[in-house]
């Protein structure tokens, strides 16, 4: 289903629990992040609004990835034999945070304080939804 769905392209980042690869929707060109983590690293699980059991990170997502433009929204997500894959809207103009800072070395203190409005503006609504950040 995902390989009907998606054309899957380069990878974008890989961290200790899985790999982001940017992607295509086939279905209209919009651009989407595929993050796929082995299922054996998924060590907590939850419960959706409608029973379904999920990943804990694919209920903490759905619980705040609505109606806010600073946390990446979840689109959708499988469940495979040896893995489980999200698939998350991937903004235009979007940059790993890391990525940005070792880019410029430096950062001005006016692009450090509208970095950090928009860190404070992301924690303050998932703290309102319910979910405590803490990467």
């Amino acid at each position: 289903a995902l390989q009907e769905r998606y054309r899957v392209g380069s990878l974008l980042g890989r961290g200790g629990f899985g790999s982001v690869f940017a992607a295509t929707r086939l279905s209209d060109g919009a651009p989407v992040a595929i993050k796929r983590v082995p299922r054996n690293r998924v060590r907590h699980w939850g419960e959706l609004p409608d029973g379904t059991s999920a990943p804990l990170e694919i209920v903490l997502l759905d619980k705040v990835s609505t109606g806010f433009s600073g946390v990446v929204q979840l689109l959708e997500w499988f469940e495979l034999p040896n893995n489980i894959v999200m698939v998350l809207e991937r903004p235009e103009r979007s940059q790993d945070l890391l990525h940005f800072i070792r880019a410029r070395r430096f950062l001005s203190e006016e692009v450090a304080r509208e970095l950090f409005c928009q860190v404070l503006e992301a924690v303050r609504h998932c703290t309102s939804c319910g979910v405590l950040h803490r990467d």
